[in-house]
């Protein structure tokens, strides 16, 4: 397909910002090499925004060295917006990010949201009061949890929210003027690999969130695959012990059947509730058998993942990553069982700070807007 020179500049465009958001600060040189375009196509692309008050010279680099310094450039990362929303079953979490995603002003308003008309329309009241505060706003991203056609923005299913088949879009395009990004809650979580240190956006990484239910999110160059009903990344309903409790979804033994944090905090309270008091000794022994399965209920999963998606990385977004017990438990199922070849070419990654789902809401506005 050939391109117009409009939607190539307009590509070029989005491509120095995307860049300067990563690096920080970069000159016109390395812009053009990073982009394999003419030095001049990005002086002129630069020049405009430096008018527009989008991009700044900083100084200069190298001044010891011989030939021409070159001059450095950075954003105004203030110069745009973006606003984030996550529907939780109690209410709605909000924040504004400016173009670097640092947070400028976040909250979160109780409310029932098992209505998803009222829901929306409190989405739209706290857009509105957002907008009139803050100017040069690229878009709304809003995660829900449950199944969502982030295509059309429908949500089929919610079990949280006792949502079927909201077509969320379509209650909010009319009253919000703005681009609306609309996803899975936990999916929309992974975009935060765009902004941490390991930044994961030329690569493939397969995405684990364990919470009160399970998640997961496939990530390859920086984009979500949602698959074709929207429903991949469903690992917390991979079968992990056929003789285990039957889930909600039908099947035995359901890895968010058996490591959720619900499940834990059930587990937890039954021996709390034993006959014998444990000591704190025995309790914290029991405690550390159960996250050692928890390990290898876990390793179970990800050789499904490992022999199926064969992703570069795979991140482990947990509770229980702080426990030692857990992480080798896994590691050392995965050794004994997993196939050598993706195994010893997968990166597993224990996150020390869970990703946050609104800074993934804003972090989809800002990753759209750069498309």
């Amino acid at each position: 397909m050939i391109k117009g020179p409009g939607i190539l500049r307009e590509q070029n465009q989005k491509k120095i910002l995307s860049l300067l958001r990563k690096y920080k600060q970069t000159s016109r040189k390395d812009l053009a090499s990073m982009m394999g375009v003419s030095k001049n196509t990005v002086s002129i692309i630069v020049d405009q925004y430096i008018s527009a008050g989008v991009i700044r010279e900083v100084g200069v680099n190298d001044i010891q060295k011989v030939g021409r310094p070159k001059i450095l450039l950075e954003l105004n990362e203030d110069a745009y917006n973006a606003i984030g929303l996550v529907i939780h079953h109690n209410g709605i979490e909000y924040v504004v990010t400016n173009y670097s995603l640092n947070v400028i002003r976040e909250g979160f308003e109780t409310i029932d949201c098992m209505d998803a008309t009222y829901v929306c329309n409190q989405i739209i009241r706290i857009v509105s009061a957002l907008l009139d505060e803050y100017s040069n706003v690229l878009g709304v991203g809003i995660g829900v949890p449950g199944i969502v056609n982030s295509r059309e923005g429908i949500v089929y299913e919610s079990t949280n929210l006792q949502w079927k088949n909201v077509n969320i879009s379509e209650l909010l395009k009319y009253s919000i003027s703005l681009p609306i990004i609309i996803q899975n809650s936990v999916k929309i979580a992974s975009l935060c690999s765009n902004v941490l240190e390991e930044d994961f956006s030329n690569s493939s990484f397969f995405y684990i969130r364990i919470g009160d239910g399970i998640g997961g999110a496939f990530i390859n160059d920086g984009d979500i695959w949602n698959g074709e009903s929207f429903t991949s990344g469903e690992i917390g309903h991979i079968s992990v012990d056929p003789s285990g409790a039957l889930c909600g979804c039908g099947q035995k033994g359901c890895l968010e059947k058996l490591i959720s944090e619900k499940a834990f905090r059930e587990w937890l309270s039954n021996l709390e509730k034993g006959i014998i008091k444990l000591s704190e000794v025995e309790k914290n022994r029991k405690i550390e058998e159960t996250l050692d399965k928890y390990g290898s209920y876990l390793a179970v999963s990800l050789i499904s993942i490992f022999n199926i998606i064969n992703p570069g990385k795979i991140v482990i977004d947990s509770p229980y990553n702080q426990y030692e017990v857990f992480q080798t438990s896994l590691k050392n199922y995965l050794g004994r069982n997993a196939l050598k070849i993706p195994y010893s070419n997968t990166q597993i990654i224990f996150n020390e700070e869970p990703y946050s789902l609104l800074l993934g809401a804003a972090t989809a506005v800002i990753l759209n807007f750069e498309k």
